[in-house]
Order: C-alpha cells, then sequence, then structure tokens
C-alpha cells in the first residue's frame, strides 16, 4: 500500500510534482494548477491545525474511512466542502512555485512522523492516526496529480 511514510512513494510524488507547471491544465475538474496546489497545501495542514470543522458522522468514521484508507480509489468529481475548495472558502493560491514547495514540505514531514504522534481529527474521517494520514494524504496526493495528468 502506497504511503507517505516510504521514502519512494515520497520521491515519486515529488518527482511528478515537479513536471507540473503553470499551463497544466486539469483532465477533469474545475480547479487551476495553483487552485490546486494550495488545496494541497491546505489538506496537507489538517493533520496539525485543526482549521476546519468536524464533518464526521458515525458511517463516515467507521464505514467509509475503512473503504477510502484501503480498497478503494479516490473518485474523480468529489464535492469538497467550502472551506476546503480554492474557488470557494478555501485557502487562496500564494504562488505556483511558493505553493508547489509548500506541498514538498507537508509531504516530508507527514511522511516522517513518528507513528505515535498525536494528529488533529480529519474533517469528514474523525480521528486518524499519523499511518493514516500518511496513507490519506498519498492517495490525495495522487487523486490531485493525476487530475493533472502528472
Amino acid at each position: 500500500m502506497k504511503t507517505l511514510r516510504n521514502e519512494k512513494c515520497r520521491a515519486e510524488l515529488i518527482g511528478r510534482l515537479n513536471t507540473l507547471s503553470l499551463e497544466s491544465n486539469p483532465v477533469w475538474g474545475r480547479m487551476s494548477v495553483d487552485q490546486m496546489l494550495s488545496h494541497l497545501v491546505q489538506s496537507g495542514e489538517l493533520p496539525f491545525e485543526s482549521s476546519v470543522s468536524d464533518r464526521s458522522s458515525l458511517l463516515s468514521r467507521n464505514v467509509i474511512k475503512y473503504f477510502v484508507l484501503y480498497l478503494l480509489p479516490i473518485p474523480k468529481e468529489v464535492k469538497t466542502s467550502a472551506d476546503m475548495d480554492q474557488q470557494q472558502d478555501g485557502r487562496k493560491p500564494m504562488g505556483f512555485e511558493v505553493d508547489k514547495a509548500n506541498v514538498i514540505e507537508s509531504i516530508i514531514k507527514l511522511g516522517t512522523l513518528s507513528a505515535d504522534h498525536e494528529c488533529f481529527h480529519h474533517p469528514f474521517f474523525g480521528t486518524m492516526s499519523a499511518k493514516e494520514w500518511a496513507l490519506i494524504g498519498y492517495k490525495h496526493i495522487d487523486h490531485h496529480l493525476r487530475q493533472f495528468g502528472a
């Protein structure tokens, strides 16, 4: 299973990030490449700061989380909450190179956390360990890189 805890997986994602440019266009979805990078920066901060309210439910914490973490790919065109949507209330882009560097920094930070590091909740999946954050982090970044053909 691919995870940010694996150095080869981190290097693979960073290499793919480095293939992006301001001219990169989405294969699906409505985000621009700079909005996507800003979205990844914002989501990379979630394990370390509680900036988005907990909207998890018994079903999302105990059933959906398992399927998303371990069994299913993240589907295309999943609607995100307004506070994580860069076209609504999400973090605004700070510049392509700045945000790309911040995504790379968050990949390394999350991927090298100790297994017992206490992380903040996920807004949809609730309480998650550092290992679970590294799994969803890989899947989420991979999902958006595929969105831009990287």
